[in-house]
């Protein structure tokens, strides 16, 4: 497996690939197989769609699918073109949509079938859209809405005169979850997608022959786009696109696809252990798999059971994915692992100074070469400079770093719950549950759930002489908030970890077991 500098742009790359090794598989997807030299033409072809309807260089397209090839010819015809892709999750409130597509000034929306329902009437009113795509297996498109694949079929497989595409052309518009705020669109150039597969495939995978990647990740994610699919655009190697996790048949769909390198998140780990123990789990063709911090006991049963090393890291939307590995013989227990070689990584207080070894506050990181980071958020120069002051990007998440240079997460700066995509401030689940006559105050977290979303963990401090019981916490959240910010545990506990200043110590609380029975949703 070859890699490739970041001096290109992924359209040309493609192109090479499709010359080079055109037969070859890239992209799997059920019981179907893209080629390089297949990809290549089907991204053609939705050029020549797109260019037809009005997109021209630097328009705005979003793609709001699951995982499906549709996302990536989409994609790649949205880069030939020179115009930029705004990525959403099929799961996406419809607020948030309606934020996205408005702020992003899209002017095309592609949508899954299944998800076209939810926001149909939220396209309709969106003056700036001007055509809206189905992506379907069954039915038909609403009124209004161009079949895809019905309509991509005609166009011409060939490049018909593309404009010339630069590896500082910005490739993508993702918008990161608000943590305290309305959602930032992190602008993200081909160079950067370029350098973020490179280095992680070269740091982290380290490419041996007959390589096969598999991912059941939203592609929507730039995890997925950077690591997996350029990762994999790069090393010319194939990538299986998965729909869904599903426990009891994920090393199943492993072995028959004879996968070798694979991403995870905590709760995918956490759920596979969880299966009955088999003679035949060791017997599976993976020998990496890669994916946020997990705690030591959960990386040495995984490694063990399954024969699978285990490769953590930090990631962040503004990089185009990891900037920060714990792997290979370096790897330490409990740490988020050393800067890859494009990172400067230091801790912070609140006044922006170096903190010494083993003292906690913010993780920071600036890059060493251009490409190692975004150019800044759209439209958002106040915001852009806000979190990139001196040229440190300051990431809002506290850590520490022992005295071997290794770096460990402790919790976020703007504590949030995590669901479908975006981040929900704990302290507006905390401003509602305070509302309450009989609480004094109360502490949310978020425990991992489903993939990486999360639930609502309450701790409560009632006042003197108070009683209540957590099926009346529910019940008074219910009408307070969304259904997926309803806290599902409740503790109530006579006082909650501060620190001097007053503030709540959550990774305190987060290291404290669940005691309490899970309250049923009403």
């Amino acid at each position: 497996m070859r890699s490739r500098g970041a001096a290109s742009a992924i359209p040309r790359i493609l192109r090479e690939k499709a010359e080079s090794i055109g037969d070859s598989p890239f992209l799997r997807f059920g019981e179907g197989v893209a080629t390089f030299g297949r990809m290549d033409e089907r991204s053609n072809r939705a050029a020549n769609l797109l260019r037809e309807i009005g997109v021209r260089r630097g328009d705005k397209v979003c793609l709001m699918t699951a995982n499906r090839p549709e996302f990536v010819e989409l994609w790649f015809g949205i880069a030939k073109l020179g115009a930029i892709m705004v990525p959403l999750e099929p799961s996406l409130e419809p607020d948030s949509v309606s934020y996205v597509a408005s702020h992003s000034d899209a002017m095309v929306f592609a949508v899954e079938g299944s998800a076209c329902s939810a926001i149909e009437d939220r396209l309709r009113k969106s003056p700036q859209i001007r055509k809206k795509l189905w992506i379907g297996d069954t039915g038909g498109p609403p009124p209004g809405f161009l079949d895809y694949r019905e309509a991509v079929g005609a166009f011409p497989a060939a490049a018909a005169r593309f404009p010339a595409t630069d590896p500082s052309d910005i490739m993508s518009i993702v918008y990161t979850p608000g943590t305290s705020g309305l959602p930032k669109g992190a602008m993200l150039s081909q160079r950067n997608y370029l350098h973020s597969g490179r280095i992680w495939s070269e740091n982290v995978v380290r490419p041996v022959e007959d390589d096969v990647f598999y991912t059941v990740l939203p592609i929507a994610r730039i995890q997925t786009q950077t690591l997996m699919i350029v990762g994999a655009l790069i090393g010319g190697c194939p990538i299986v696109l998965a729909d869904g996790f599903d426990a009891r048949t994920f090393f199943d769909g492993i072995q028959r696809s004879g996968a070798t390198v694979f991403d995870y998140t905590g709760p995918m780990i956490g759920r596979l252990l969880a299966l009955e123990p088999s003679p035949e789990d060791a017997a599976n063709p993976a020998r990496l798999a890669f994916g946020g911090a997990i705690s030591g006991f959960l990386r040495r049963a995984f490694e063990s059971r399954f024969a699978v090393e285990v490769a953590e890291g930090f990631h962040l939307v503004e990089c185009g994915g990891m900037c920060i590995a714990n792997s290979g013989e370096r790897a330490k227990e409990g740490a988020i692992g050393r800067p890859l070689p494009s990172y400067e990584v230091k801790i912070v207080d609140e006044f922006g100074e170096e903190l010494p070894t083993g003292l906690s506050g913010e993780i920071v990181l600036r890059p060493r070469v251009q490409e190692a980071t975004f150019p800044g958020y759209y439209r958002e120069d106040d915001r852009t400079a806000e979190y990139m002051p001196n040229g440190w990007f300051h990431t809002g998440d506290r850590g520490y770093v022992d005295t071997e240079g290794d770096f460990y997460f402790l919790d976020r700066k703007a504590d949030c719950i995590r669901h479908g995509g975006e981040m929900f401030p704990c302290a507006d689940i905390e401003k509602a549950v305070n509302s309450h006559p009989e609480v004094l105050e109360s502490a949310a977290i978020g425990i991992l759930a489903e993939l990486d979303d999360e639930i609502v963990r309450l701790f409560l401090v009632l006042r003197p002489g108070a009683v209540l019981s957590g099926e009346a916490v529910i019940a008074w959240c219910a009408g307070r908030m969304p259904p997926h910010l309803v806290p599902r545990f409740v503790e109530i506990v006579p006082g909650l970890p501060k620190t001097v200043a007053g503030s709540i110590r959550r990774f305190e609380l987060r290291k404290r077991p669940v005691r309490e029975q899970r309250v049923p949703p009403l």
